[in-house]
């Protein structure tokens, strides 16, 4: 008599839950034949018998949740059991949106079927956040165990480095039980909750079948050209391997894989080898350097007591802008005090009718439409280097970002095409973005896309500002506190409303005589009323 256990179920998985039993007392089997599917928090495992034999007795049930060593099957004949790998096979149900994804290490594909399913529970996992978000914490948990909830409810918001985000429900089901709790990073794909819903019938699923494949070593690359030049072996020529799953990550990412270079001895493309393939490109860019590393923080208690705080995923993500922004760009400042004390005399004049529309007259709405005015007049401002080409991409569309200070750390939403609009839109526009940081309601696409900057600290109180220019930016125009000067003016000192600016700007391709011309024509819009009227485009 050969007792059947059941083998690992895969790396980090403990046990799972018997959903399909293939065979009965006194059926013959053979080594390699599938005996039961078990599902675990992660995929679908079949598990095949270890020997030949005849089943005398079937140890376990439908439901019964089973964990590694567990004894499933009785068979009578047989030889003694040998170890074996697990076959996998990952389940896409998109009743639910989970969403099948092969590990690194693995070869997979796609097998359509359609097939009957009948479960009562089931788990949601964490959906995609947005391009370019990997994770984020849990913040808020807007459900409890035992709750009904409906299409679209919100079950949780996450804080990522960009934006809060919301997580709707799918469907109508009842929570059975919270696996995340508030305070938890989490990425996408991570199991959220448990729940249940009803029976479906003639679910459609995407079956991923794994394969064995070998581990991927990666060597530390010097430099791009390195890479890129890696003498393959002959079965390159045009001809390679490469899993679905492989081809649609590469596709993703953007890296073509016809042009990688292939592992010595293999005419294979892995996951894996996609992966770090993009992470080595990413790291040595096309200046072939290395990139920056930060110097550890002392030991700072022997001086006394600390208290170690963690960063927002906001404030993380400004902190590497910024150290980007800095190790790239060759940055330069020109300062300019302008007179606008005209300017807000007429201002106070027009904010309460401004008002009375549902919008606020700001300095910071007005220096949008001027800005973007003297960027269709100097287009090199909104233009962006492209390093690896060597050459400037000139932008056809004008997308302004105001920088906002809030609780969470700095935030940049953008005004598209402002170029394209009037005071009052941009101005009704900015109330909106200003509520939405507050609120917490900010989306991605309100924060993508910025082609200058500006930063307006004068609200706070500052003489002066030198801001960092946000790559791949290459302009940032920086506002101080408006302040009342003696001005020497028609013989005599008057009081005068100045505002000081400063242009920030990537020196590689803009000298100081264009910033200068730039900061002057900003300087001359905001001064002249009579350039206001004259220009439809400004009013």
């Amino acid at each position: 008599m050969t007792e059947l256990k059941l083998p690992e179920l895969g790396e980090g998985i403990e046990s799972g839950t018997v959903i399909n039993i293939m065979v009965k007392a006194g059926d013959t089997v053979t080594k390699e034949q599938s005996l039961l599917e078990v599902e675990t928090d992660k995929v679908v495992v079949e598990v095949p018998s270890d020997a030949d034999g005849i089943v005398a007795e079937v140890l376990v049930s439908e439901g019964d949740q089973v964990s590694q060593g567990v004894a499933i099957i009785r068979l009578e004949g047989g030889s003694a059991p040998e170890a074996q790998e697990p076959v996998f096979a990952e389940v896409a149900t998109e009743s639910i949106g989970m969403t099948a994804v092969a590990t690194p290490d693995v070869k997979a594909e796609v097998v359509k079927e359609n097939k009957t399913v009948k479960r009562s529970v089931s788990e949601i996992k964490l959906p995609s956040l947005g391009e370019g978000i990997e994770k984020g914490t849990i913040i808020a948990i807007h459900v409890a165990e035992g709750d009904t909830v409906v299409a679209e409810q919100t079950l949780m918001e996450l804080e990522t480095d960009k934006v809060v985000v919301e997580v709707p429900a799918d469907f109508g089901s009842e929570i059975i039980k919270i696996l995340v709790n508030i305070g938890d990073e989490i990425s996408e794909g991570t199991p959220i909750l448990k729940i249940s819903f009803g029976a479906e019938e003639g679910v459609q699923k995407e079956v991923l079948v794994e394969t064995e494949e070998e581990a991927v070593e990666v060597e530390p690359l010097a430099k791009v050209e390195n890479l890129v030049n890696i003498t393959t072996n002959g079965a390159r020529s045009g001809k390679f391997r490469a899993s679905p799953l492989a081809k649609k990550i590469a596709r993703e990412i953007g890296i073509d894989i016809a042009t990688m270079p292939l592992r010595s001895g293999t005419n294979r493309i892995s996951v894996k080898d996609v992966k770090n393939y993009a992470k080595a490109l990413n790291q040595n860019r096309a200046n072939g350097g290395t990139p920056m590393t930060m110097a550890a923080l002392p030991d700072l208690s022997k001086w006394g007591n600390v208290r170690p705080e963690s960063m927002t995923g906001i404030m993380q993500a400004t902190s590497k802008n910024m150290t980007t922004s800095w190790s790239n760009i060759p940055h330069a400042w020109l300062q300019e005090k302008v007179d606008v004390t005209y300017l807000e005399q007429r201002r106070q004049v027009h904010k309460v009718a401004f008002k009375a529309k549902g919008a606020s007259l700001t300095i910071t709405g007005i220096l949008v439409k001027v800005v973007a005015k003297a960027l269709e007049d100097f287009p090199i401002f909104n233009a962006s280097i492209d390093s690896q080409n060597s050459a400037i991409v000139y932008k056809d569309y004008i997308n302004v970002g105001v920088a906002v200070d809030s609780n969470r750390g700095l935030m940049v939403p953008v005004l598209k095409n402002a170029n394209e609009k009037s005071i009052s839109d941009i101005s009704f526009e900015l109330g909106t973005m200003a509520e939405k940081v507050k609120s917490k309601k900010i989306t991605i696409e309100e924060l993508d896309g910025a082609t200058f900057t500006i930063s307006n600290l004068g609200g706070i109180g500052t003489s002066a500002i030198f801001p960092l220019v946000s790559f791949p930016q290459v302009a940032i125009l920086g506002v101080a506190e408006s302040q009342t000067e003696a001005v020497y003016m028609d013989g005599q000192f008057q009081p005068r409303l100045i505002m000081p600016l400063t242009i920030g700007f990537d020196h590689r391709i803009i000298n100081g005589a264009d910033a200068a011309r730039f900061l002057k024509h900003i300087k001359n819009l905001l001064e002249d009323w009579f350039m206001w009227n004259i220009s439809n485009r400004i009013i």
